[in-house]
């Protein structure tokens, strides 16, 4: 080898090397909803067993896939790592502290960690240890001390803080500045714990007025020193699908069309959220499409996908480059993926049930004339008399094109899967169940649902399984779930 060709061998390696530190300086990872429950908690037994098997989150192995999290974390060598709430199962005080240890564990190899919390976090009457055969109280943490806890993690002196929430702002990456929105209603949960007459919970979520234009503030005054912005909070801002804030009101703040117009008039046009279990991106524009604010939703880490984001910046482009990774073992699980999909799978029947029971409280009561009247002329028919009776036959034609949905929602981008053909076998089993309950006006029943009923759903459907937002609006739009480019 002569001189010249080892002196470029060299600068070869020095320059590769540089680049890949640069890159992990400018590296962020993005994971959500860890419900992490500590293993001080837990006496195996019936008690975990019922919590673990009734739930799609894998509950008694949260520390372990949180381990797999954090050893793929260090790999990655992220400059810093954003958690958008609900750390904890349900608030446990030893959650947390066990969390911490995690988040440590981080920071020993020089990487940064961002909490903040979720709706299960503080004052959470839920909070247990599950002790063999049962579930005994356990503590949770008040707001105070979560910010204690997690007081290198968003709540130190580095931080600038709202002093109405448990927002904060800092600067965690040169020339980026992190803006954690507190979206919780917790302060409204009493605890018989704590002297109340009753255990009560909020999930919803809104933003006090004070601390939106907390908000604001910081976000301009940043744009105004040539600073980027990237938001986190754990509720939803932007509708993953339409009509989110009827059907699932308590996944999306109160006001949020209009508070995620002030954010992006404020500068902000990137919100990592969590909540609702799903890996989703959704884009809001603003009236004359000039700008935008995406909401980058992370499923939560204990469920399948078990998805994380890896964030990289662009500094020349002001761009930030997510991509979309999954855990696909732990130490103690080398299936996890297929456990975590089963899961899903085995979650219909309580899918199918409670949509169901919310349909019966609607048209339960008018079983009775519909009957009379389907049964005019000799017609016979074998309407549901029950709820129980409803869910079965429900399940009965619809229980596989529901998993085949439920998996295509959970694993995002659902316009590239066969959504096409979900949709055809969700109206093939509308269609067998109309002929099980009414076999002598099945037809004309059929053509009744074909005009009038399928166009008043058609474009709810198209929103969740063709992956658009505002369906047949000038606004509409598709944003990629998993490999997207967003400018800062």
């Amino acid at each position: 080898m002569t001189t010249r060709h080892l002196i470029l061998m060299i600068l070869t390696t020095l320059l590769s090397i540089e680049a890949t530190s640069r890159s992990a300086l400018d590296r962020i990872v993005v994971i959500s909803d860890t419900h992490l429950l500590s293993p001080a908690l837990i006496t195996q037994g019936a008690a975990i067993d019922r919590a673990d098997t009734s739930d799609t989150k894998m509950v008694a192995m949260s520390d372990d896939i949180m381990t797999a999290i954090t050893d793929s974390i260090i790999g990655y060598r992220p400059a810093l790592v954003l958690i958008t709430g609900d750390l904890t199962l349900n608030g446990e005080r030893l959650s947390h502290e066990r969390m911490a240890q995690h988040l440590a564990r981080m920071a020993q190899h020089g990487i940064r960690a961002l909490v903040i919390p979720g709706n299960h976090d503080c004052n959470n009457p839920y909070a247990r240890r599950f002790d063999a055969d049962k579930m005994t109280p356990t503590a949770t943490v008040t707001r105070e001390e979560f910010a204690q806890i997690y007081s290198n993690y968003g709540y130190g002196k580095d931080s600038q803080r709202d002093p109405a929430s448990l927002s904060y702002c800092c600067e965690p990456i040169k020339g980026i500045v992190v803006i954690g929105i507190d979206s919780n209603m917790d302060e409204k949960n009493t605890l018989t714990s704590r002297g109340a007459s009753s255990d009560t919970y909020y999930n919803g979520g809104r933003i006090k007025p004070e601390t939106l234009q907390w908000v604001i503030t910081q976000a301009k005054r940043a744009r105004s020193k040539g600073k980027r912005v990237i938001a986190m909070m754990h509720h939803h801002l932007v509708p993953h699908f339409d009509r989110e804030e009827v059907l699932l009101a308590n996944y999306i703040v109160q006001g949020h069309d209009s508070i995620a117009r002030q954010l992006m008039q404020a500068g902000i046009h990137t919100i990592f959220t969590g909540h609702l279990h799903v890996t989703d991106a959704a884009t809001l524009y603003n009236d004359d499409h000039s700008g935008s604010i995406t909401e980058v939703a992370t499923g939560s880490a204990i469920c399948y996908p078990f998805a994380m984001r890896v964030a990289t910046l662009d500094r020349k482009r002001r761009a930030l480059n997510i991509d979309t990774r999954w855990i696909t073992a732990t130490h103690d699980c080398p299936t996890l993926r297929q456990q975590g999909r089963q899961r899903i799978i085995n979650a219909t029947p309580g899918m199918a049930t409670m949509l169901t029971d919310k349909a019966w409280n609607k048209l339960g009561s008018r079983m009775g004339q519909l009957k009379r009247m389907l049964e005019v002329g000799g017609g016979k028919t074998s309407l549901p008399e029950t709820p129980q009776q409803a869910s079965q036959l429900v399940l009965r034609h619809l229980s596989e094109v529901l998993s085949r949905a439920m998996l295509a929602v959970v694993e995002g981008n659902e316009h590239e899967g066969d959504n096409a053909v979900i949709i055809e076998q969700g109206k093939q089993g509308i269609h067998n169940m109309i002929a099980e309950v009414a076999p002598d006006q099945a037809d004309a029943l059929w053509e009744f649902f074909l005009a009038d009923v399928y166009p008043k759903i058609d474009p709810l459907m198209r929103s969740v399984l063709e992956d658009r937002n505002a369906v047949g609006t000038p606004h509409q739009s598709r944003t990629n779930d998993l490999h997207l480019t967003l400018t800062l």
